[in-house]
């Protein structure tokens, strides 16, 4: 019944599972806010075009990210973007804000009309509709990159960790795990990191892989852990292994 309801577009195509992550964009720092589930699901063919809302804010000044007191607004209007698409029986699917400029895409039905946005103090909002039936920009600008991946992956870690109170900026034995194929591969990875300054152990695991262990003190404060585990990641990689993420316990 579930893939009849979808198939009649009575069932939302995805599930919804937003994300913040940084990027550039023109070499100017940006901030992604996506729906990883569009993100997967695209291109989606009963939305087939695209509805923008573009903005401009005055800024902070250096990075081209908006200025505290106008947070507010930005929030306001990503609301109501939301409510208007979803009264047109389509979709928000995120927003990027970069060098005093936000964009807000979405994605409606061949014959969805979207009502007027609201007027929201301190933004003048500028509304496009185009076909896009292979959703390229989700494809092309809006899919977060490896780099992108890996800081959502060490996010979700940090968010759990300070759900318990944790002191991020604490040295403490974080651990490694990474999956190789066979011993040789692992030990070449595993040669890296003890240079790198990791305690390192390679041991047979029950389904005939290598497991590595790689434990190192450091702390595991954003944005200096994303360079750590960026690395880790990368001589895993390097040498056919499979990198299975990081861990630590609790420090408050």
């Amino acid at each position: 019944m579930g893939l009849l309801r979808r198939l009649l577009g009575r069932e939302p195509a995805w599930q919804e599972r937003w994300a913040v992550y940084p990027g550039e964009v023109g070499g100017r720092l940006a901030m992604y806010n996506i729906d990883l589930g569009a993100v997967e699901a695209a291109p989606v063919a009963r939305f087939p075009r695209r509805f923008d809302v573009d903005f401009a804010y005055t800024g902070d000044g250096a990075s081209g990210m908006p200025a505290a007191e106008e947070l507010a607004s930005i929030h306001e209007l990503d609301a109501a973007v939301r409510q208007v698409l979803r009264s047109a029986g389509g979709a928000l699917v995120g927003r990027v804000l970069s060098d005093n400029h936000g964009r807000i895409t979405g994605y409606l039905p061949a014959d969805g009309t979207p009502p007027p946005l609201p007027a929201i103090p301190g933004v003048t909002p500028e509304i496009s509709v185009a076909s896009d039936p292979g959703w390229t920009r989700v494809r092309e600008e809006l899919t977060p990159d490896a780099w992108q991946r890996n800081i959502m992956d060490d996010n979700q870690v940090v968010q759990e960790l300070e759900a318990h109170g944790d002191r991020l900026t604490a040295p403490r034995a974080v651990e490694f795990l990474a999956y190789f194929p066979d011993p040789d591969r692992a030990e070449s990875s595993a040669q890296e990191l003890r240079e790198d300054g990791f305690a390192v152990t390679v041991e047979r695991g029950d389904e005939g892989d290598f497991v590595l262990q790689a434990i190192r003190r450091d702390s595991v404060e954003p944005p200096a852990l994303h360079e750590v585990t960026w690395k880790v990641r990368g001589i895993v990689e390097r040498h056919d292994g499979i990198y299975d993420g990081w861990g630590c316990m609790v420090q408050t």
